[in-house]
């Protein structure tokens, strides 16, 4: 007999993020959708680098961020790494991507990174469409022996080329 606990610490961060993205903690994406597909220009807010990121290389990335939807599933490309996640009837959105090797520490670098927002449809003949949000990117470095890991969080806005 189990006892119904998951043991996996990534996994229940990923069920508790996917879970607590959409408006009032549902997980259903939308129905009507927004029209959210397209290229953006990534433009991010000033922000502290945290200190547990001293000896960690911290690059942000410079995109553009190519989107896809299918239904409420998105899809992204943001400087080679493919993001998934879901667009919510409230034009709330979450993407999360992650690289290879990184859950067993071989990645260097970019470990995996987040972006959670909002969709805006442009007002009026001009215009643009943009998005609205946070990024959060979680580094490693194993340079220094062992294995040293920091988030960082940025406001991002990103606007329809």
């Amino acid at each position: 007999m189990t006892s119904g606990r998951i043991h996996s610490p990534e996994l229940v961060v990923l069920l508790l993020s996917l879970t607590a993205a959409g408006c009032g903690g549902t997980s259903q994406g939308c129905i009507q959708c927004s029209p959210i597909d397209g290229r953006y220009a990534l433009e991010f807010g000033d922000g502290m680098t945290p200190g547990t990121c001293q000896g960690v290389t911290v690059t942000l990335p410079q995109g553009p961020l190519d989107m896809t939807r299918q239904g409420s599933e998105l899809t992204a490309q943001l400087d080679g790494l493919t993001l998934r996640g879901t667009l919510y009837q409230t034009n709330d959105f979450n993407l999360l991507g992650t690289r290879a090797g990184s859950m067993d520490g071989g990645t260097a670098g970019l470990e995996s990174e987040n972006l959670t927002g909002r969709y805006v449809a442009g007002v009026g003949d001009g215009g643009v469409d943009k998005l609205i949000g946070d990024w959060q990117g979680n580094f490693a470095s194993t340079s220094t022996g062992g294995t040293r890991r920091c988030s960082v969080t940025r406001p991002f806005t990103a606007t329809r080329q």
